[in-house]
């Protein structure tokens, strides 16, 4: 008689596997046909569409190789090696024509993305170098730049790299050429050059300069410091942000309530800083590291007002930076891209690889997804492009992270 019972629940691991799945189509001619018509009549079974058509490689696989390249890091001299402990021979070469031809075949993608980036009415923007050795054929060793935008506010998030040759600020001006809503960076003077929009900086940039001069100090220095001021004032405003999302976000009224407290409560701490910023900077010596912070802050703060206007509108530009960071990480790994044909189809895959996981999709099965809806669209079809995008509200379920509590 069993007077007890025990489990063990034991979580195993299966290693993946590459195997050839072969597809056979026979034609057949009708013969009793033939002596009705002028010619014989001649079938043929279709064989599976597959995202890169004349590739050995299956959807599946191409999702996994692009996971691999944009999610994880992994540099292609590595996956290489990873699939050759698999008995499989890819050279990185090969890895490579992929992903490009992913890119490629991807582009009405992206351009359907960046239509709907255009329409919203915020958007935060970045951008951080990445090196080129190759430009036209020609080593050149060159530093380029990744461009980030992405879109703010309560609506599905939209995230875009762009990559260019200049960090001149002609680069922003083109890529928002018909945005004309809310545009929060950084205080890089490029972004003077785009045009009908509402210009918001960044808090957390002007909090650091402060930070870097009293971080390093000893408690007697740090009361002596003229920038504590300046960085308690910094430390107050970030502490009612930190209790509006404690006590009321969540709420249908979250963005009204912020707006509303924002006003009452932020407003005059945020007037007091531009006062000590314009009273200190009298004083202090231009090219002193508090000369430094005050300047900034006297550039940034008039523009700061704009975050008290609308409470959708954020502090500080993190949302940028974070979009941002996943590229950062990658250059790590993989350091440079040969080519700048390379470098675009980066920006492309990052694009979408973001903004699906940015809606909370899982990007290997989300790619899959794609590439199949792709492969069976004709011209990539609008209405194809529009079921198949990371926002979708008919994304099936099952290409969703489960969240748990």
């Amino acid at each position: 008689m069993v007077i007890g019972k025990k489990s063990k629940e034991i979580l195993k691991y299966k290693p993946a596997e590459l195997y050839i799945e072969e597809h056979i189509s026979y034609t057949y001619a009708c013969k009793n046909c033939e002596a009705d018509a002028d010619k014989a009549n001649i079938i043929s079974a279709k064989m599976p569409n597959t995202f890169l058509y004349k590739s050995m490689a299956s959807n599946e696989l191409l999702a996994h190789v692009v996971s691999m390249k944009y999610q994880y890091a992994m540099p292609l001299y590595r996956m290489e090696s990873y699939f050759k402990m698999m008995d499989v021979n890819l050279s990185r070469q090969t890895l490579s024509n992929w992903i490009i031809s992913c890119a490629n075949e991807l582009q009405p993608a992206l351009d359907y993305m960046k239509e709907e980036l255009l329409k919203r009415n915020y958007i935060h923007a970045d951008e951080t170098y990445v090196k080129v050795i190759e430009e036209n054929g020609k080593d050149s060793n060159s530093k380029r730049f990744m461009w980030l935008y992405r879109s703010g506010g309560i609506e599905n998030p939209v995230i875009i790299y762009d990559y260019q040759k200049t960090r001149s600020g002609s680069c922003a001006e083109e890529f928002l050429k018909g945005f004309s809503g809310y545009l929060q960076t950084d205080g890089y003077d490029g972004y003077n050059k785009v045009k009908n929009i509402k210009r918001l900086y960044c808090m957390a940039h002007i909090r650091r300069k402060f930070f870097e001069i009293i971080s390093p100090l000893s408690p007697e220095a740090l009361k002596q410091s003229h920038a504590l001021e300046g960085f308690n004032y910094c430390e107050q405003l970030y502490e009612i942000e930190k209790e509006l999302r404690e006590q009321y976000i969540g709420s249908d009224d979250y963005y009204a309530d912020r707006h509303r407290i924002r006003l009452k409560r932020s407003a005059p701490i945020l007037k007091k800083f531009q006062e000590y910023v314009d009273n200190e900077i009298v004083n202090a010596l231009p090219k002193s590291p508090l000369g430094k912070a005050l300047a900034y802050a006297q550039k940034l703060l008039p523009y700061m007002r704009t975050f008290l206007t609308n409470g959708c509108l954020e502090i500080d530009n993190n949302t940028a930076e974070r979009a941002i960071k996943p590229f950062v990480i990658g250059r790590k790994n993989w350091m440079f891209s040969k080519t700048a044909k390379g470098a675009e189809s980066s920006a492309l895959l990052y694009s979408v690889i973001e903004t699906a996981k940015a809606n909370g999709l899982a990007v290997e099965k989300y790619l899959v997804y794609l590439f199949e809806m792709l492969a069976n669209a004709e011209f990539k079809e609008r209405d194809i492009l529009e079921k198949c995008m990371p926002w979708a509200e008919n994304i099936p379920d099952e290409l969703r992270i489960k969240t748990t509590k």
